[in-house]
């Protein structure tokens, strides 16, 4: 951004928008009229409006509406609505990924995108919506048509209560909400009344969190068995669309209850982005901005790397790359009050991006850092403690040491399946990336020598202890 010339006075200021660091009032540059230069400070500077495009809820998506590296998912969901509406059929998806894929940010773009709202549509003035449902609107299907539907989108986590569920979604479509709908069957009642005129499209966002939300996880378990039921029955028009992180909720809750297949709901799984994807995805971002990129690009590149793995978590991602802007607008604050001078603008480096890094892993204890972590990267973590108890004597272990040993483990365990050798190499720079593990080239042993990558857990001893023990899947792991 340009700045002409102009008298300032002395005394005004502006503030540093730096977020979550605490707010420091800087005098205002002065830009000679001779040598214009970019605003460094202020909300218009580029390094605000770069922290602006990496917010979390900052989507950017293509002109057709799905996200970056997101265009199979795309299809699939579409192609989910687009078949089931325009049949008029009951039916249920259910998306599953780690935190940060971009389950819900997808979802809601299509929503934004293709639900229409009611004045919008000419041809659809000829279907008359009944005048006593909340939320409705029209759906435009891939040959043009227009297709009546109410729609709700339910965030379950904002649920104090599992078995609310279904009078939750009735009164977010109903106006009149005299008695309470507290089955499976009342819902199914309501709907039927408007089978030949709309299709219901419920979204349930952070769907397993209903098993949290009941002291009887027996009961939550039986209301997401019926809220797939009703996804089935030919009498109602209900598409259900379920967002979950548990992948493997479908098997663990619906399978146990004898639910025929073809009763199961279509699975759409978002795998955890690649580094290289993350990478795109924020070049993506910050391309909107037509002044120099603020990134050195390895700088991203190494972010990315760090970030990626088996959660591949793009709002972390985001956050270290706001974080590290932080990082260097502060040190052009300590500049320019050191030399009194002007500052310029400053690249953000590897160097920046590895200080955050590190004071985000010299902050977060091992408590907080297992926390984030799901059932089978806690047994992967677990096995590597294990296997380190064995031989006190050495630092590190080779991965394929680590790989083997862990797959005889959960063989030997028979609890859960192992992952892939692949999958296994993905979690320990998962693991790494939450400082649970140190992965560093050494030489392997024997005759033959040659680099090969070493592992070493990086825990508090007692607080990991301390852990396992609240889980008896966890405790078995680490009888020796």
């Amino acid at each position: 951004m340009v700045t002409p010339s102009r008298s300032v006075d002395s005394k005004k200021r502006l503030k540093l928008n730096v977020t979550p660091l605490k707010e420091r009032e800087i005098n205002e540059p002065i830009t000679p009229s001779s040598t214009p230069s970019r605003l460094i400070f202020g909300k218009e500077s580029i390094y605000s409006r770069t922290k602006s495009l990496l917010q979390r809820s900052a989507a950017v998506t293509t002109n057709s509406g799905f996200l970056v590296s997101r265009k199979q998912q795309y299809d699939e969901i579409m192609n989910f609505l687009d078949t089931n509406v325009m049949s008029h059929q009951s039916n249920s998806l259910y998306i599953t990924g780690p935190p940060g894929t971009g389950k819900t940010a997808q979802v809601s773009q299509i929503i934004s995108k293709n639900f229409l709202p009611l004045q919008a549509p000419r041809v659809a003035n000829e279907m008359e919506l009944p005048k006593d449902l909340l939320n409705t609107s029209y759906f435009k299907l891939s040959n043009g048509k227009i297709e009546a539907v109410a729609l709700t989108s339910i965030n379950c986590i904002a649920l104090n209560d599992a078995s609310s569920i279904f009078n939750k979604i009735y009164s977010s479509f109903s106006k009149v909400n005299n008695t309470p709908v507290k089955t499976m069957q009342d819902l199914q009642r309501f709907m039927e009344l408007y089978s030949e005129k709309v299709t219901f499209v419920v979204v349930l966002d952070e769907m397993d969190k209903l098993l949290r939300t009941s002291v009887n996880d027996t009961i939550a378990t039986r209301l997401i068995f019926e809220l797939f039921l009703l996804a089935k029955m030919p009498s109602i028009n209900f598409l259900l669309i379920g967002i979950a992180n548990s992948l493997d909720m479908k098997d663990k809750f619906l399978s146990r209850l004898n639910l025929r297949n073809d009763l199961l709901p279509k699975t759409l799984i978002f795998h955890p982005y690649s580094a290289d994807e993350m990478y795109n995805i924020v070049m993506n971002r910050i391309s909107i901005i037509e002044d120099d990129c603020i990134f050195n690009p390895m700088a991203i590149r190494f972010a990315a790397k760090r970030c990626s793995g088996n959660t591949g978590d793009l709002r972390k991602l985001f956050d270290v790359l706001r974080n590290s802007i932080e990082v260097v607008e502060l040190e052009l604050i300590a500049s320019r009050k050191k030399s009194n001078k002007e500052s310029k603008l400053t690249k953000v480096g590897m160097q920046h991006i590895a200080k955050v890094f590190n004071q985000v892993l010299n902050s977060t204890s091992t408590r907080s850092r297992m926390n984030k972590l799901n059932m089978q990267q806690r047994v992967m973590l677990c096995s590597l403690v294990h296997r380190e108890k064995l031989d006190i004597f050495q630092s590190h272990i080779s991965m394929d040491d680590a790989f083997d040993y862990y797959f005889r483990l959960l063989s030997k365990k028979d609890v859960l399946k192992p992952l892939k050798r692949n999958e296994f190499l993905e979690m320990c720079n998962t693991l790494e990336t939450c400082g649970l593990v140190t992965i560093i080239f050494g030489k392997s042993n024997g005759k033959t020598k040659h680099t090969v990558k070493l592992i070493k857990t990086n825990v508090d001893e007692a607080e990991f202890q301390e852990e396992i023990t609240k889980i008896d899947l966890l405790k078995n792991f680490m009888l020796i």
